[in-house]
């Protein structure tokens, strides 16, 4: 008899591997998802920091024309800028592209008016 394998056992072998990287494939999948909903997250809360700080060093409303890398790489996120002394609004938006289903969940609390305008400082 020679050594090796029998192809019974490659058969099984093959099969093994198929599964646990069919596994490992869709884990991949759901991690891939989950980076991009956080590095969108991410990008809203710089993009509302920016309207805050363009606002604060200006005085002006943040518009469409003001805003920042950041905010044109939102996508799970509906923002509608200031116009006329109006508040920079910020709604989410799951159904933008499939990875922002859950970003109810992720980002939700990014999702609001905000008043930028405040009250002056006197001096």
């Amino acid at each position: 008899m020679r050594p090796g394998w029998t192809v019974i056992e490659l058969i099984f072998v093959i099969l093994i591997i198929a599964i646990l990287a069919s596994i490992a494939i869709g884990r991949l999948a759901v991690t891939r998802d989950d980076a991009k909903l956080s590095a969108d997250v991410a990008n809203m809360n710089v993009c509302i920091t920016d309207a805050k700080n363009y606002y604060t060093a200006t005085g002006k409303d943040f518009t469409a024309a003001d805003h920042s890398a950041a905010c044109d790489l939102v996508t799970c996120f509906t923002i509608v800028y200031s116009v006329n002394g109006q508040d920079f609004n910020v709604t989410t938006n799951p159904s933008a592209a499939p990875y922002c289903a859950d970003i109810d969940y992720i980002g939700g609390n990014l999702a609001r008016s905000y008043d930028l305008g405040g009250m002056k400082v006197q001096r």
